[in-house]
């Protein structure tokens, strides 16, 4: 298996969901892994292995429907690169403020 189809299942087992969704301006499908907790909205949109961008958003300030447009000014975090960078810095990431990994915190 490879490095970017365990980082794939990592994510799954963090809490991800898996789509296809198209980007309608470059017209291309992209795998979009995404999920929602406590109103913080986190996704990962891999385009390809070497091309991935993944951001923090409020869940307020995200489009589900159209994910490829974020408004940087509202991002808590955005990054792009490779699948595996960008991935792996999401799941680094501390809790979003005002957020405890832990329930009831």
């Amino acid at each position: 298996m490879s490095s970017v189809e365990e980082c794939m299942k990592l994510l799954l087992r963090s809490g991800f969901q898996r789509t296809v969704v198209r980007d309608r301006f470059t017209c291309v499908n992209a795998v979009m892994f995404r999920r929602v907790w406590r109103g913080t909205n986190e996704t990962v949109l891999a385009y390809s292995e070497s091309e991935a961008l993944a951001y923090r958003v409020a869940e307020a300030d995200a489009d589900p429907t159209d994910p490829f447009v974020v408004d940087p000014d509202l991002t808590m975090w955005q990054c792009g690169g490779e699948f595996l960078d960008v991935a792996g810095q999401l799941l680094e990431l501390p809790a979003a403020p005002g957020h405890s990994t832990f329930e009831g915190k």
